[in-house]
């Protein structure tokens, strides 16, 4: 699990848990800067994490921190006024050079940062400043600064996202579950737009997926399902942005696993890796499509070990 809104408090909750034996899946932690809006901030909550570099622990590490420079389905910042109010397109939540020196902060310390940015303004921002930061610090690794949902990312902002090397994390199930509000602020094309799979593939982007739970419902085979049918609470958005289910698998496991770095430890089921695995009662390849959204692994191993063993339809 990639847990992209951790507090300190979350955190410290976490290492009682580990140092307790008591997770059952890997965590890998964004502390949360939500909320904050100066690198001086940033610079206090960098100093409450100096302990947490815990090395190679397989279970559970600190990834990097979470920034947040738009509002959600409600306040993403558009290139164009929303649908149901014409004067209003979404809120930044941080001055572009602000955020430019707390995203310094970070990588100067050698964490990693991940930034939530859902209107295609967000995006166009955020491009912005990680090109400032990479032109700053030209030897960062591979993958340190990373883009949360780039909802409605176009195909100019896809192209530089892959030129600057930013990797992007997509949650189909938050486009099904909130499609319908959506529409009211943004109108259908803007709705059909969003989370473009296919664009971002064919643009040649390293992409992960996920659910943004507990705003998308959690169910790995329910993200899958939503992105190669495109399906929502009101009907098929965007079909031209539905990728195949290999693909979609892949960005749920070997493709998650680069963008953490642990590729070599994990996402495929080879020689060498950790033993993390999920069983199923049906082969989910040949269910039917509305099977496919509701299917529950019956059990789960991590490192070789059951961790649960769940009756059918349950969690």
């Amino acid at each position: 699990m990639r847990d992209c809104a951790v507090t300190p408090d979350d955190y410290a909750a976490l290492l009682a848990a580990r140092e307790a034996g008591a997770l059952s899946t890997r965590v890998r932690s964004l502390i949360s800067a939500l909320g904050l809006t100066s690198a001086a901030q940033v610079e206090e909550l960098l100093d409450a994490m100096a302990d947490w570099r815990h090395g190679c622990d397989p279970w559970l590490s600190v990834w990097g921190v979470k920034f947040g420079l738009d509002g959600g389905l409600e306040a993403g910042a558009t290139e164009e006024p929303y649908a149901c109010d014409h004067t209003f397109a979404g809120t930044l939540t941080w001055e572009p050079d602000a955020l430019v020196e707390a995203v310094e902060a970070v990588v100067r310390r050698g964490w990693r940062v991940g930034t939530h940015a859902y209107g295609d303004r967000a995006v166009r921002v955020l491009l912005d400043v990680y090109e400032r930061v990479l032109e700053r610090h030209p030897g960062l690794p591979a993958g340190t600064l990373v883009m949360e949902h780039g909802g409605l990312a176009g195909p100019e902002q896809r192209a530089r996202a892959v030129a600057l090397g930013i990797p992007v994390t997509l949650q189909q199930p938050l486009l099904h579950d909130t499609a319908e509000v959506e529409l009211g602020f943004w109108g259908p094309e803007r709705v059909a737009r969003l989370f473009p799979a296919r664009g971002w593939l064919d643009q040649g982007a390293l992409v992960a997926a996920g659910s943004d739970f507990p705003v998308g419902r959690f169910g790995a085979m329910r993200s899958v399902w939503g992105m190669t049918t495109r399906q929502t609470v009101i009907g098929v958005q965007g079909p031209e942005h539905a990728i195949s289910y290999d693909e979609a698998v892949a960005l749920h496991t070997t493709q998650a696993a680069r963008l953490l770095g642990e590729e070599h430890l994990r996402g495929s089921l080879t020689p060498g890796r950790l033993a993390d695995l999920t069983i199923w009662d049906r082969d989910p390849v040949h269910c039917p499509a509305d099977a496919l959204r509701d299917l529950d692994p019956t059990h789960t191993l991590i490192g070789g070990r059951p961790v649960t063993a769940a009756p059918a339809g349950t969690r």
